[in-house]
C-alpha cells in the first residue's frame, strides 16, 4: 500500500530525503510545509508535490494523510511530534529526537497511546557497514563487548543560525551529529542501561569557524548567520553499563586535529573492529591462537545503498507490516538520556548516576 506522506520542513534535509524517496513506490508525498513559504514553494515546485502550506495545522488536518516526516529544527521536534500522534499519523522525526529525555518519553508514550509507529532518523543504522558489523556481532566473531570508543571530530565546522544555540539545538556537536555515532556504538551493544556518566566541554576557539578562509564542511543549512555560539566547541566523556561495558565519547565542531575522524571501535573477546566512518572503512584485527599472530582483515562490501533510502523504506515497511522498527522510540529515549547526562554532567562537574 503507498503512503501518503505529508512533510513538515522544507530545509536542506529535507531535499535529501526527498531525493531517496524518489526510488520508493511505497511513498507518495502529497504534501510540504514550512514557515518560509518561498522555501516551501522551492521544494514544491523542484519535487512536482501539489500541495504547500505555511501551517502545519494544514498537513495535520489533511484526512488524506497517512503519515508526516518532521524535519525541522530540533526545539521543534517535540511540540510537532506530539501534534502529529494526536492526529492520528505515523510520524518519522529527524534526530536529535528532542531537547531532553523528557520531551523523548513523552513522545514514546503518546505513540504507543495513539498506536502510531514514531521512527527517528537515525539514518547511519541503515549503511552497509553497519549491516555487516552488527551481522558479525550477532555471530558470535567479536564475543563479548568490554569496551568501545567513539569519536567525531570535524577541524572547523561552520554552523550557522539556531545550530549555534543551545537552547534551540540542545548542544553542539555531540548532540546534533555525533549522536549518530553514539546511536551505532549502542546498538553494537544492544542499547544496555546507562549506569554512570561522567563528561566535560568547553567553548574554546569558538570563534575559529568564523574567521579561517578553508574551513570545510560536509552539511550546510539554509540558515547560515551567524550569531553569537552558545553551544559547545568540544566534548568528551565516559558512560558505564550495567551491562560492566563502558564507552568513551568525543565530539567536536571546532578542533585544531590535524585529521578529522569519525570513528567507532569496539574491543571484543574474540576481536576488535574499527569502523571509519569518513573512508566507508572497516578494520577487524582477531587473533590466531594456532599461529600465534594477529589477522588484520576488511570485509568486501558494495557500498551503493542510498541509506536514506533504505531508512524511509523500512518506516514504509513498518506501517504496512506492522514489522518492528530498528530505529524505535524506546531507544530513542534512552539515546536522550545519556545524551542530556553528558551535558549536565560537562555544566556541573560531576558524575551523573542514573
Amino acid at each position: 500500500m503507498s503512503i501518503n506522506l505529508g512533510i513538515i520542513g522544507a530545509g536542506e534535509i529535507s531535499r535529501i530525503h526527498l531525493d531517496a524517496i524518489k526510488s520508493i513506490p511505497e511513498i507518495t508525498v502529497v504534501a510540504i510545509c514550512d514557515v518560509d513559504e518561498s522555501i516551501a514553494a522551492k521544494r514544491a515546485e523542484q519535487f512536482g508535490i501539489t500541495k504547500y502550506y505555511t501551517d502545519d495545522h494544514d498537513i495535520l488536518n489533511d484526512k488524506d494523510i497517512d503519515a508526516v516526516a518532521i524535519v525541522t529544527p530540533t526545539f521543534t521536534h517535540y511540540k510537532l511530534t506530539m501534534a502529529a500522534l494526536e492526529a492520528g499519523k505515523h510520524v518519522f522525526c529527524e534526530k536529535p529526537p528532542a531537547l531532553t529525555c523528557q520531551e523523548a518519553a513523552d513522545m514514546e508514550s503518546k505513540a504507543k497511546e495513539a498506536g502510531k509507529l514514531l521512527m527517528y532518523g537515525l539514518v547511519c543504522r541503515f549503511k552497509e557497514e553497519i549491516k555487516f558489523i552488527k551481522e558479525f556481532i550477532a555471530a558470535g566473531r567479536v564475543g563479548d563487548i568490554h569496551c568501545v570508543e567513539v569519536s567525531r571530530i570535524h577541524r572547523c565546522h561552520p554552523i550557522g543560525g539556531w545550530f549555534r544555540l543551545k537552547d534551540k539545538a540542545g548542544g553542539g556537536c555531540m548532540m546534533d551529529a555525533a549522536i549518530h555515532q553514539l546511536d551505532l556504538a549502542m546498538y553494537f551493544l544492544g542499547y544496555p542501561k546507562a549506569k554512570t556518566v561522567r563528561a566535560f566541554a568547553t567553548d574554546v576557539n569558538k570563534d575559529l569557524p568564523d574567521i579561517m578562509k578553508d574551513a570545510g564542511t560536509e552539511y550546510v543549512s539554509v540558515n547560515n548567520s551567524h550569531i553569537e555560539r552558545t553551544v559547545e566547541s568540544f566534548m568528551n566523556g565516559y558512560i558505564t553499563f550495567c551491562t560492566g561495558q563502558v564507552m568513551y565519547i568525543k565530539a567536536s565542531h571546532i578542533s585544531n586535529t590535524p585529521e578529522p575522524t569519525t570513528k567507532i571501535e569496539i574491543m571484543g573477546e574474540k576481536s576488535g573492529i574499527i569502523y571509519d566512518n569518513l573512508n566507508e572503512k572497516i578494520d577487524i584485527l582477531t587473533p590466531d591462537r594456532e599461529l600465534n599472530y594477529y589477522i588484520k582483515s576488511q570485509p568486501v562490501l558494495e557500498n551503493n545503498v542510498n541509506s536514506y533510502a533504505e531508512e524511509l523504506r523500512h518506516f514504509a515497511e513498518c506501517i504496512n507490516t506492522g514489522k518492528e522498527c530498528i530505529s524505535n522510540s524506546r531507544e530513542g529515549t534512552e539515546l536522550m538520556r545519556i545524551l542530556n547526562a553528558l551535558y549536565e554532567s560537562a555544566d556541573t562537574g560531576k558524575e551523573i548516576i542514573l
